[in-house]
């Protein structure tokens, strides 16, 4: 009569138990960047045209935890152009030698909260990148848009790199010599549209 008694008691008590668990678990999965995932930047020409560019394969995750890791692989540069394109591989960011560039941050435990909740929000966050053999810091504004494990990040204002920065100059002045152009401009704008979805 007892044994009776005390299942009776613990039955309700696993049920909440589980259904707590099933609640929990998604919220405490990796995300995983998807296909459609972009990384782009303007290139500014004889000081007045401006080119958009993309990088097609990036790839990536952001931690349970919200550690964010991305990559792109450098060599996926589209310009419209082919052998422009080539020029950049080889003349610029040098693919032989540096084939992917990496955006690594670490969010904090309110951001990681906000993630798990869903929603829209504004985020500022300190972002490394590492690019040709270098690695600077950048502040990153973006608006993240969380729903049902699915989370798009993208940038509200340009981030801006510079040439300089990265030791990209002599490419840059390559790039210039051979396309016969007057200036290229050395600040270059880049801007994020990660799509990602919980693992």
């Amino acid at each position: 009569m007892e044994k009776v008694s005390m299942s009776k008691l613990m039955f309700p008590k696993l049920l909440i138990l589980l259904s707590t668990t099933v609640f929990i678990a998604p919220a405490h999965a990796d995300w995983m960047l998807g296909d459609s995932s972009r990384i782009g930047f303007v290139s500014i020409k004889n000081n007045s045209i401006g080119e958009n560019n993309v990088f097609k394969r990036v790839s990536g995750s952001i931690s349970e935890r919200g550690r964010v890791s991305v990559s792109v692989d450098l060599s996926s540069v589209e310009t419209g152009i082919g052998i422009r394109n080539e020029r950049l591989q080889k003349m610029l960011f040098e693919v032989a030698n540096f084939p992917t560039a990496t955006i690594e941050a670490v969010l904090s435990d309110s951001q990681v909260a906000a993630l798990k909740a869903g929603g829209d929000q504004a985020e500022s966050l300190s972002v490394n990148i590492s690019l040709h053999g270098r690695t600077v810091s950048k502040t990153a504004h973006v608006s993240v848009s969380a729903s049902g494990g699915d989370v798009r990040v993208t940038t509200t204002q340009p981030i801006v790199i510079t040439a300089q920065e990265f030791g990209l100059e002599a490419g840059v002045a390559a790039l210039q010599q051979i396309a016969g152009l007057n200036a290229i401009s050395r600040s270059i704008p880049v801007t994020v549209d990660l799509s990602l979805s919980a693992d």
